[in-house]
C-alpha cells in the first residue's frame, strides 16, 4: 500500500528499490529509494540527498552518473520520505549506509562503489568512511563539517531551531565529520560552494585539510548544486576508477 506524502513519486525512467530492515539487527528500518541501472556490469554510485530532501532530489546527478555509464541508487536517509525511522540527523546514518554498501558488492552487476552526498547526505558518507563502511570512491558536497561551527554561522533560523531540538548533546562533537577527520579512509573529494550560506565553507576546507581529501571549490555554489554544477561535480569527481 502507498501512502500519499509518505511514498516517493515514480520517476518514469527509474526502478523503485526496497530494502526491509534485517530480521536479526534490531533498530534497522525499511530504507527505499531509485535505482538507475545498466543491463551489464558496472561501477555503482550511492547518491544521498540533504536535509529536507528525499530520494528524488538527487535524479539529477543519479541521470549524469547513468549517461556516463554508471547505475546509480539515490537512497532516502532514514526518516525521510521513502524510508522508514525518524530522522536523526545522521545517527543512524552509517550503520544504515554500511548496509547499504555491503547490499551493492553483493551485486554481481556491480564492479566499484561510490558515494555521493549532498549536505546532510554528504555528513553521512563521512562518518561512515571515518567508520570503516568506506566505499571506492566519497563525494561529499556542501556538508556540514562541523555542527557547532554550523550553528554559529549559518544563515538558517530553521537549522539552527532543528540542531536544538534533535541533536543530542554528544551528537554535537560525535556527529561532526571534523572531530573524525583522521579516520576518513580511501579517495575523497570535499566539494564546496564559496557562496553557501547554509554551510559555512570555511569548515569544509579545514576538514579536507585534515582527512588529506581532495577538494574541489566551484564558483558561483551556493548549497545545492544546479544541473551545469552537478554535471562539474560529476565529470572531475567520479572519473574513470
Amino acid at each position: 500500500m502507498r501512502v500519499p506524502g509518505l511514498d516517493l513519486p515514480d520517476i518514469p525512467d527509474a526502478a523503485r528499490l526496497t530494502l526491509p530492515p534485517r530480521e536479526d539487527t534490531p533498530g534497522d528500518v525499511t530504507l527505499g529509494g531509485y535505482l538507475w541501472r545498466h543491463p551489464h556490469p558496472a561501477p555503482v554510485a550511492l547518491l544521498l540527498h540533504g536535509w529536507g530532501q528525499d530520494a528524488s532530489d538527487m535524479a539529477a546527478p543519479a541521470r549524469l552518473l547513468h549517461a556516463a555509464g554508471w547505475h546509480a541508487l539515490s537512497l532516502s536517509l532514514r526518516g525521510w520520505r521513502g524510508s522508514g525511522g525518524c530522522d536523526d540527523y545522521g545517527r543512524s546514518g552509517p550503520g544504515d549506509l554500511g548496509r547499504v554498501l555491503a547490499w551493492l558488492e553483493a551485486q554481481p552487476w556491480v564492479t566499484q562503489t561510490a558515494v555521493v552526498g549532498l549536505s546532510l547526505g554528504g555528513l553521512v558518507a563521512l562518518l561512515a568512511s571515518a567508520q570503516g563502511h568506506r566505499a571506492g570512491r566519497t563525494v561529499a558536497v556542501n556538508p556540514p563539517a562541523d555542527l557547532r561551527g554550523v550553528y554559529a554561522g549559518t544563515s538558517s533560523g530553521i537549522l539552527r531551531r532543528y540542531y536544538d531540538a534533535v541533536l543530542t548533546p554528544a551528537q554535537w562533537v560525535d556527529g561532526s565529520p571534523l572531530m573524525h577527520a583522521e579516520q576518513i579512509g580511501g579517495p575523497t573529494w570535499v566539494v564546496l560552494g564559496p557562496e553557501d550560506r547554509i554551510c559555512p565553507p570555511e569548515l569544509g576546507r579545514t576538514l579536507a585539510a585534515r582527512a588529506g581529501a581532495r577538494l574541489l571549490e566551484m564558483p558561483g555554489l551556493t548549497h545545492v548544486p544546479d544541473g551545469e554544477q552537478w554535471a562539474r561535480v560529476v565529470g572531475e569527481t567520479l572519473g574513470p576508477f
